[in-house]
């Protein structure tokens, strides 16, 4: 009797769906970023107050007044900004909900693939929003301007990436969570 029960645990265990290594390698690599972006969300709402921001625009005038003044000049114009003074925010809910789309892949849920997409994509709603906000924040030109470009165009790179990778495991996962 025994032995019958065995064969029918291991047959059940056999049918169950296991995670492709891929799949675990892509989740564990979008969990460590989903988690530093959540802990430099958090760093980013703590820090961005308008008196630290006035802080560190003083002690820049000590050795570069030019700077200190642009520096100026964009914290006013973050102030004037709403999208600005609320992009932490949201950046922080964006981050928790694209954690929550690979937790959901990473159970086997092909419904955490489109939650992920949302996470990822509406950023980019923002940045088209706050556009022009944004170029006039980084007119002055320089290291700051190039830096913010190369920063874009690497998150894109790496969110069509990760689209692609995620995009080829759906066939390993269903419509709900595997346990």
């Amino acid at each position: 009797m025994e032995n019958t029960e065995d064969i029918s645990a291991f047959e059940n265990a056999m049918q169950e769906p296991k995670r492709p290594q891929f799949l675990t390698v892509i989740c564990v690599l979008s969990f460590v970023w989903c988690g530093l972006s959540v802990l430099l969300g958090i760093w980013s709402m703590i820090r961005n107050t308008p008196e630290n921001m006035a802080e560190s625009i003083e002690q820049v005038r000590g050795f570069n007044p030019e700077m200190a003044d642009k520096m100026e000049q964009q914290m006013i114009d973050m102030q004037e900004s709403t999208y600005m003074q609320i992009s932490p925010y949201l950046n922080f809910v964006y981050a928790i909900i694209s954690f929550l789309g690979v937790f959901m892949m990473w159970k086997l849920n092909k419904n955490g693939f489109f939650i992920y997409l949302v996470g990822e994509l509406v950023p980019y709603v923002g940045f088209l929003v706050a556009g022009k906000q944004m170029s006039a924040m980084m007119s002055g030109g320089g290291m700051m301007k190039e830096i913010g470009l190369i920063m874009t165009v690497l998150m894109v790179v790496f969110d069509i990436a990760f689209f692609v990778m995620y995009g080829m495991n759906l066939k390993h996962m269903t419509g709900e969570t595997q346990k």
